[in-house]
């Protein structure tokens, strides 16, 4: 951290899959997940935040995505911290990840890490194959415990659901259930920002007066003018680049270039498939 403040780097929705299967027949997760963390160290990352689907529908990859970030770990000189979303199955997101974490609580991907002053809370807000995210009533009196005392250059908070709304229709009331009860929690504390994924698409508001921060994804994103029917995996891989300083919150979405690829193999998709994002 320099004496301006940190800088975070937030990748969302890796949507890993297992045995080399590509995501909706063309989509080279892992490719394009290793791009954005070796794109990453151009900004000198003071952590790295993973929000969430890390896998596609819970798909066996959890010991190799944990390689994959402590090989980040140690290359970008930082930590990487990560969290599930509603595709990672509960306890997936385990003791193989946050290392280097300073606190945990109720669920194993909660946790609490302090990065030269900036404390970043790692937030669990389930979901899986459920339609909102959710945080019980336990993880809510945890939160506001390690909040009473504030950290010295304030509090980030790394979850997968948003507290907001999405711009899509179609994604109406798949955030975080009950967003008022984490506003209560957060009401008076140090919190300087919310770091989200889950949505696929760019989106900024804020819970009272904390910025809500949605980051593009890594895997796809959204057309809002696409043709109707038409598949993702042409449009850019993306992640995000957070500024905290004293008095500033800012975050910048930053396009990977997409790396070469094998020709494009087609993997059969089920017709129907559960409503995960």
């Amino acid at each position: 951290m320099s004496a301006r403040g940190a800088t975070l780097v937030q990748l969302t929705d890796t949507h890993l899959l297992a045995g080399g299967a590509l995501l909706r027949g063309r989509i080279d997760t892992w490719a394009r997940t290793t791009a954005a963390l070796g794109a990453a160290a151009r900004f000198s990352p003071d952590a790295v935040l993973v929000t969430g689907d890390v896998s596609d529908r819970g798909a066996p990859v959890y010991s190799r995505a944990a390689e994959l970030f402590g090989q980040a770990e140690r290359e970008l000189g930082c930590p990487v911290i990560v969290v599930p979303g509603n595709h990672d199955p509960a306890g997936a997101v385990g003791a193989a990840f946050n290392r280097r974490r300073l606190a945990s609580g109720p669920n194993p991907a909660d946790t609490v890490h302090l990065v030269a002053g900036l404390r970043i809370i790692g937030l669990e807000t389930h979901g899986f194959r459920e339609a909102a995210g959710r945080l019980s009533d336990r993880q809510l009196l945890w939160l506001r415990a390690v909040l009473q005392a504030p950290a010295p250059r304030g509090t980030v908070l790394a979850m997968h659901h948003p507290p907001i709304e999405s711009l899509l229709p179609e994604l109406a009331g798949r955030g975080l259930a009950r967003p008022g009860e984490l506003a209560a929690v957060l009401a008076g504390s140090d919190v300087r920002g919310i770091l989200c994924g889950h949505y696929h698409l760019p989106g900024t508001g804020s819970l009272g007066t904390i910025p809500v921060w949605v980051s593009p994804a890594v895997s796809y994103n959204h057309n809002l003018f696409a043709p109707e029917g038409s598949k993702p995996g042409t449009d850019p891989s993306w992640f995000s680049v957070i500024k905290v300083g004293a008095g500033q919150f800012s975050a910048t979405p930053v396009q990977v270039p997409v790396p070469a690829a094998a020709p494009a193999r087609e993997v059969p998709v089920p017709a129907r498939q559960p409503a995960l994002l």
